[in-house]
């Protein structure tokens, strides 16, 4: 018998699951779970515990350290459920920080001192060239993979507790956005026009829609006659090249606005693009992109990035990220006394909390300035 099920008390059952001889004791090894549930429950838990032993896939928890268990992690969990360059992410930095510092602590050994001591270490002296430590963002990014990591442990009942719930990660520094005024957008609309990114340029601005959202648009998702754009799908860097991925998440599948001057600039651009690509006839790669090369190749989005840095430097503009035309968009909504829900609802943020605290500064300014209009209406003329 490789496992069987014990009755413990009401509503709890013992998996008792047979492993290998103990080459020392010539005994065989034995693992056991405990199960809250009915016995149904605990014959289909002790049902995958036994396909894990078939499929190599059985992990022995008290003997696996913390590196092990991310790498199974990842595989298992990360790989099959996070987008390309999310997993990347996770592994880049598990591989180059996380598990040099604590994977050769068991599992089931970590305690929150350690982690404290890692996130201490890491904000010192944590870069790999050795000059410096790393920023308040970088090391609770590494606390979230960590969290995330032993909640999935949890689950899976290889540990008792999640002591990442125990550690106080540093605060990052908050965040205050480059944005563009609407002068410094006229001018960079004029010196953009005549760009090859001209129409990802203004998609930015007009929609705040995010770098990999702008150049994943399809034709198939716009709708020129309402004036809409529907976000179903990003573009993403991966290490094995473009990927096109869902949006970062579900609140960003949304459908957003187009102004008519917009709308008007993608209509004849879609013109000119049919007429392109009925010129380049085979040789045009077609994967119904609006932003894509001249014969329909996904745009890098690196190598966009770099476009659009140059284009600013060439022309004496200020110097922001593609993804400031985001903010740049949000905050002259703002500023144009448009409510935060539905800007919370354009940009596709999961609550109108987080858009209330990213433009807050921006909200007290027109707060400021809805104060000295009322002040006319007290004051006597």
């Amino acid at each position: 018998m490789r496992g069987h099920i014990r009755k413990r008390s009401k509503g709890s059952y013992s998996i008792i699951i047979d492993l290998s001889i103990d080459p020392l004791t010539g005994k065989r090894k034995q693992k056991w779970f405990t199960v809250q549930g009915n016995k149904k429950q605990a014959e289909k838990f002790l049902t995958e515990k036994l396909r894990e032993l078939d499929t190599g896939t059985f992990i022995d928890e008290p003997n696996i350290t913390f590196g092990e268990y991310l790498e199974y992690w990842l595989e298992e969990c990360c790989k099959p459920n996070q987008t390309p360059n999310t997993y990347e992410s996770y592994e880049r930095n598990v591989t180059k920080h996380i598990t040099p510092n604590l994977g050769t602590i068991l599992l089931i050994k970590l305690t929150p001192l350690h982690l404290q001591q890692f996130y201490s270490k890491s904000l010192k002296r944590g870069r790999l060239n050795g000059k410096g430590g790393l920023s308040n963002k970088t090391v609770l990014y590494f606390h979230r993979i960590i969290h995330s990591a032993l909640e999935r442990a949890l689950k899976w009942q290889m540990i008792s507790r999640n002591v990442a719930r125990a550690v106080e990660p540093p605060k990052p520094k908050k965040y205050k956005s480059n944005t563009l005024n609407d002068k410094e957008v006229l001018k960079l609309l004029k010196v953009v026009k005549e760009s090859s990114i001209y129409i990802p340029v203004l998609l930015g601005i007009s929609t705040g829609m995010r770098r990999g959202e702008i150049l994943g648009l399809t034709w198939e998702s716009i709708d020129l006659k309402a004036g809409i754009a529907k976000v179903v799908q990003s573009l993403a860097p991966t290490k094995d090249g473009v990927q096109f991925v869902p949006p970062k998440s579900e609140n960003s599948n949304r459908t957003i606005s187009l102004p008519p001057s917009v709308v008007e600039a993608l209509s004849l651009y879609e013109i000119e693009q049919k007429e392109y690509k009925s010129r380049l006839g085979e040789a045009y790669e077609d994967n119904d992109l609006v932003c894509c090369y001249p014969d329909g190749r996904p745009i890098n989005p690196g190598t966009f990035s770099h476009q659009f840095k140059n284009l600013l430097d060439r022309n004496d503009l200020p110097s922001i990220r593609f993804h400031d035309l985001r903010h740049s968009h949000a905050s002259l909504l703002v500023k144009q006394g448009v409510q935060p829900k539905i800007i919370s609802n354009r940009l596709g943020h999961s609550t109108i909390s987080i858009t209330m605290d990213i433009y807050s500064h921006v909200l007290q300014e027109t707060d400021k300035e809805t104060a000295n209009q009322f002040d006319e209406i007290l004051t006597e003329k």
